[in-house]
């Protein structure tokens, strides 16, 4: 009798927790990011121009924390292509990268992913994507999504990093960043070219995207 009344008990416990972590998670206000915007366009020997988006992409994205810029150094003529996406932990809406480029046209012709060296401390796994329009032409594409520093290239893994943040009470926001530029010559001087403006943005980021900062 007395292990069914522990048992009991500890169903009961378990129980209010869980819904006392639900209310705790539905409760929450959504909160801004005055930051964001602010990413520089100038940013070591690149120049950035901003790429005009219309009000069916806001929505179809689900946030109004979305840039799309071409990014040009002196060296080149070819651009690099930076998109970041940002939202906080109430509305987690990302969409597969190979899906936001097939709605423009780019269908997918190869996916992979690689550990880029971002300096003699860090690493990054990315994900990597070749794709090809119409015309023949084809682009590499990199990208990663970012909790507050956790870095990874699964949805679910994002997803469920910022769940386990509010079960902890703790507020957090999610990026996407994807990086694209044409395939010129060879893939791997195309990869070479982003992988340079990687290392140049990625020390940034944290300023216009971590919580901690956007927050203070």
């Amino acid at each position: 009798m007395t292990q069914k009344k522990h048992r009991f008990f500890i169903i009961i416990f378990i129980t209010l927790v869980a819904a006392g972590f639900a209310y705790s998670a539905n409760s929450i206000k959504p909160f801004e990011n005055r930051k964001f915007f602010d990413f520089p366009l100038n940013v070591n020997g690149w120049m950035g121009e901003d790429i005009p988006m219309s009000e069916y992409v806001y929505r179809g994205i689900e946030t109004p924390y979305l840039f799309l810029r071409n990014y040009y150094s002196a060296r080149s003529q070819v651009p690099v292509n930076l998109s970041i996406v940002w939202f906080d932990d109430t509305n987690i809406a990302f969409h597969a990268p190979e899906a936001c480029l097939g709605g423009v046209g780019e269908r997918v012709k190869e996916k992979t992913s690689f550990i880029a060296p971002i300096n003699d401390q860090k690493t990054l796994e990315m994900g990597k994507l070749i794709v090809g329009g119409d015309k023949g032409r084809k682009q590499l594409v990199l990208y990663y999504f970012d909790v507050d520093g956790y870095s990874t290239i699964s949805q679910k893994e994002i997803r469920l990093h910022v769940l386990l943040k509010r079960l902890t009470f703790k507020r957090s926001s999610a990026s996407f960043i994807r990086l694209m530029t044409p395939i010129v010559t060879t893939e791997q001087d195309a990869s070479d070219f982003l992988l340079d403006f990687v290392r140049t943005v990625y020390p940034l980021i944290p300023e216009y995207t971590y919580t901690n900062k956007i927050r203070s």
